[in-house]
């Protein structure tokens, strides 16, 4: 049936019929209709809006990386249309103009137009245009002289095309706008065609870009122009999984991101792996034949290696390694495999962690405050194939209740007094695809743990004020410091929500507990060195003993906070216990006593000068007799080490060769 919607007064004379539901004049049918009803607009609005240049940055900064790349493209768009008026825009998914090109003789113009850098070119504020059309509907449209709502826009011919991430979200509009032109709008239809190609060239630079460590199929319809041109873009990680691929590539082959990414490139496509790697080597071979399993779907690929060229390729049991698109994958793995360090325990949550990787199991990390779970985490997802996806943390102990809702939920447009205008998206939406990590689990409001439970049962979520469920897919990480039986026991944690969370669970181990105690010190301390532009700085073997026998009860963040003080106020390469937090050498751990323990704190003498004297002696004594080790001489003494250095401290006792700071 074929509908049809009488323009405005004003606008035009004529009806617009829509029997293509996509085509031009029913998109614009339908813009005006929201300009109308739904934005409540007026026609005789004549001032443009343009966002200052404070809040310009704002739009600008998320952009930067596409910037560049849009710009080349962008001047050379304008090359093509410069003899006839138009003035080029880049604007980003709020329709706020973050670049354009225009002549210098038509700037005033364009200025009140509002073709320039901050116009605001969404239906809400202007009505139907061609900006805010592509915004609304996600296609490539051209508004021609009347068919903009409002009448001080009338003059204007403008057609946009929309830019969109490898994720499908939509990340910037092209726009040419033609101050004047003819009344014929057939004339416009080349100049669209000029838009939207040149926004599939910014598209594609930004997807080469963003997986240029990759392996990267580009596809096309027609074997012989495929050296030209490019219909579609596949990346894959280093073992064939399917990381990303642009709209034209899934909308080519009838397929959708959500189905595709993550599986194997030969569950997918009627093609061996090793065939793909074999081509990069033969790059001027004929394009491998793509068909889609079980449908009709194909096309054509050739494959692009990484950026860093294809030495180390080579392909076994559908996996595959490479010195340079692996490099990511490797520095994942070596993240994960460091965090075993030569804790055994440690190790052992390493191994059983990287088993469970990419098999939908969700993993809860128990420990103490300070012991790395966060962190853990994070090698997790790095090393997964998720890790090209969001990893979004939350901590449910640090956020209000009254906030935790709408923080891990989000909320719809209104749903509560002080609601942002567009709602905002929650954490678990952010996480799409990627990794949520649950901080302080234990800490979650009983309410949030249903609301919580019904997500992870479902596998979608509901927004605060909305009707639409989300649907979500991500791996989820919980971690806590609490102990959860007990809380399931007091009735403080829902037993059902403590099944779903617990996966597989990891206890992570106190510092005091780790038999790598040491080189986890000195590591902490060469990563906190890199960061201070001090790669000579070293502790002293005084210090390391002092380190290493202290309880740490804030663990791992506990000794990287006492290093990077450290670092901070020694003058020179080395680390001394002076430079050390106060309560680390004011500690009490349990200290056993012996004779000559004995003697240096009650021996008898006239008075305290004597005293000191006779014990300072005593001291240098000991630490002479066996060359300053601190530990040896600790041991002859009967005392801990940490007394000795107290000891130390007290009388001014320092190591000749680090009198003077080397």
């Amino acid at each position: 049936m074929t509908s049809a919607l009488a323009w405005p007064s004003g606008a035009s004379s004529r009806c617009v019929t829509a029997p293509d539901p996509d085509g031009p004049e029913a998109l614009i049918a339908r813009s005006w209709q929201r300009s109308l009803q739904l934005h409540g607009l007026d026609r005789a609005q004549v001032q443009p809006r343009v966002l200052p240049e404070s809040s310009l940055r704002d739009h600008r900064e998320p952009l930067e990386p596409l910037l560049a790349l849009a710009r080349s493209a962008m001047e050379t768009l304008f090359l093509q249309l410069r003899d006839v008026g138009y003035v080029i825009l880049l604007t980003d998914a709020d329709g706020v103009a973050v670049d354009f090109i225009h002549n210098p003789r038509n700037e005033q113009e364009a200025r009140r137009a509002g073709l320039t850098m901050g116009g605001c070119w969404t239906e809400e504020k202007e009505g139907t245009c061609a900006v805010g059309i592509a915004l609304a509907e996600k296609l490539p449209i051209t508004v021609h002289h009347g068919e903009h709502f409002l009448a001080v826009n009338g003059h204007l011919t403008c057609s946009a095309a929309p830019i969109f991430d490898p994720d499908g979200r939509m990340l910037a509009i092209l726009d040419a706008s033609a101050l004047h032109s003819p009344e014929d709008r057939r004339i416009q239809h080349l100049v669209l065609k000029m838009v939207q190609a040149t926004a599939c060239m910014i598209e594609d630079a930004h997807f080469l870009r963003r997986f240029d460590r990759h392996l990267v199929l580009r596809t096309g319809s027609r074997q012989e122009f495929l050296e030209v041109t490019t219909d579609g873009l596949l990346a894959l990680d280093e073992e064939g999984r399917i990381v990303a691929a642009n709209q034209r590539f899934l909308g080519g082959l009838g397929l959708a991101l959500d189905h595709v990414r993550g599986e194997h490139i030969e569950d997918i496509f009627d093609v061996r792996h090793d065939a793909l790697l074999a081509s990069l080597r033969h790059p001027a071979g004929e394009p491998l034949a793509l068909h889609v399993r079980h449908t009709s779907g194909s096309c054509y690929a050739q494959a692009r290696g990484p950026r860093r060229g294809l030495a180390g390729f080579s392909a076994s049991n559908r996996a595959t390694a490479s010195a340079d698109a692996g490099r990511y994958a490797a520095a994942a793995r070596d993240a994960l495999e460091a965090l075993g360090g030569g804790d055994p325990h440690m190790q052992a949550n390493v191994k059983r962690a990287r088993r469970i990787l990419d098999k939908d199991i969700p993993v809860l990390l128990l420990g103490e405050s300070g012991t790395g779970k966060e962190l853990f985490a994070r090698a997790m997802h790095a090393r997964s194939r998720r890790a090209h996806r969001a990893f979004v943390a939350i901590n449910c102990a640090a956020i209000p209740e009254t906030l935790l809702e709408s923080e891990l939920f989000g909320y719809s447009a209104g749903a509560f007094t002080g609601a942002r205008a567009k709602g905002a998206q929650g954490k678990i939406v952010q996480a799409q695809g990627g990794t949520l990590f649950l901080d302080e689990i234990g800490d979650m409001p009983l309410a949030m743990q249903t609301r919580l439970l019904r997500v992870l049962a479902e596998r979608e979520v509901i927004p605060l004020g909305a009707e639409q469920a989300i649907a979500v897919d991500m791996q989820l990480i919980c971690a806590t410091h609490r102990t959860l039986d007990d809380l399931v026991s007091s009735e403080q944690f829902r037993l059902d929500l403590y099944y779903r969370i617990n996966g597989l669970t990891l206890t992570l181990p106190p510092l005091r507990e780790r038999e790598d105690r040491v080189d986890l010190i000195l590591s902490i301390l060469a990563d906190e060195a890199r960061q201070a532009k001090r790669p000579a700085l070293r502790l002293s073997a005084a210090a390391l003993d002092l380190l290493d026998q202290q309880r740490w009860p804030g663990n791992v963040r506990q000794l990287r906070y006492a290093l990077r003080l450290a670092a901070a106020l020694c003058d020179g390469d080395v680390i001394d216990p002076q430079h050390l937090p106060d309560e680390l050498c004011l500690s009490r751990p349990n200290e056993p006593q012996g004779p000559c323990a004995h003697d240096i704190a009650s021996a008898a003498a006239p008075s305290h000068a004597t005293e000191g004297k006779y014990q300072r002696s005593t001291l240098v004594d000991v630490l002479q007799r066996y060359r300053w080790n601190v530990s040896v001489a600790a041991r002859q003494l009967g005392i801990s080490r940490s007394t000795l250095y107290r000891q130390m401290s007290r009388f001014h006792i320092v190591e000749p060769n680090r009198r003077e700071g080397r």
